[in-house]
């Protein structure tokens, strides 16, 4: 999968008065206290009696944890906040940048909500040409629709669901490469749950190791040592295996990691049903010579 190719040179390159109050107020407060101290009667027993219990203890958490916690777990944007800026994005009133992307169309958008979404970005337009009071930057090496769909979720955080299927690998590259953290979460998402298959496995892999995703690589890499036979006879494992045999090599030291510590597994399983056998053997044993029983029932 080709990475996204961006025209621009950023990927080259207190006074007295009030202390005297204060002193003025200890003092006070120590003589009530003294004369407090000297009035008290001594202790007794009937005083003791009649102290009033400590309360409980309080949960692990409070009530106003739990309370702080619930607000917090319903706390969303409003949907007509979304749609709102769904609106902005669609309507495309007052865009001042033009995305260029394959097959030369563009994606219009806003400089300032682009700058605020994405620090990647907001340096791209800093060193980009504005011609006619507007900007135009490229977006290359995916395609148009996904684009789309990415800048769009700048703007309101929507996408559907069956666009979502056809370009998640795609925006799973653009979330990563501009620095869209919420996006990228959504896609690895997405693909541990509903995308992962036998014949992506591999693609999703290498795509998973290139855009730091280091559980969803895991949850790869466990899929193949489980399945390696169908697997390896995937298009992808084949250009896998010629484009970087190192992987390969890791991939199949895995699946023979696994399987030795399967057999080790297995192994230590069988030691253990033997010395149950010789501990039963050697109780029944103890049975006879202790009892005198010539029957050993169950």
């Amino acid at each position: 999968m080709a990475s996204p190719d961006i025209d621009s040179p950023w990927l080259c390159a207190a006074n007295e008065s009030f202390g005297g109050c204060f002193n003025m107020q200890i003092e006070e407060i120590k003589s009530a206290n003294v004369l407090n101290v000297l009035e008290a009667p001594t202790s007794s027993m009937s005083d003791t009696c009649n102290i009033p219990k400590p309360p409980p203890y309080p949960n692990k958490l409070s009530k106003e944890a739990n309370n702080c916690k619930r607000i917090l777990g319903t706390c969303s944007v409003p949907q007509e906040i979304k749609d709102t800026w769904d609106r902005l994005f669609k309507e495309v009133y007052g865009a001042d940048v033009y995305i260029i992307t394959d097959r030369k169309s563009y994606v219009p958008a806003h400089c300032n909500v682009l700058s605020i979404s994405s620090p990647v970005l907001g340096n791209i337009l800093q060193q980009s040409k504005v011609k006619d009071g507007i900007r135009y930057i490229k977006i290359l090496g995916v395609p148009c629709e996904a684009v789309y769909m990415f800048i769009r979720f700048l703007y309101s955080s929507c996408y559907e669901e069956d666009e979502m299927k056809k370009f998640v690998l795609h925006l799973m590259v653009l979330s990563h490469a501009y620095s869209i953290p919420s996006l990228k979460r959504i896609c690895i998402d997405f693909l541990e749950q509903d995308y992962l298959t036998r014949e992506n496995v591999i693609d999703v892999l290498q795509l998973a190791r290139s855009c730091n995703a280091p559980r969803l690589s895991f949850i790869c890499v466990r899929m193949v040592v489980k399945d390696l036979k169908t697997i390896s006879s995937t298009e992808g494992w084949k250009v896998m295996k010629r484009a970087n045999p190192a992987l390969e090599q890791e991939l199949v030291e895995s699946v023979v990691e696994a399987d030795s510590r399967k057999q080790e597994r297995m192994r230590k399983t069988e030691e253990r049903k033997v010395y149950l056998q010789l501990y039963e053997a050697m109780e029944a044993l103890l049975h006879i010579c202790r009892d005198g029983c010539r029957t050993i029932g169950p």
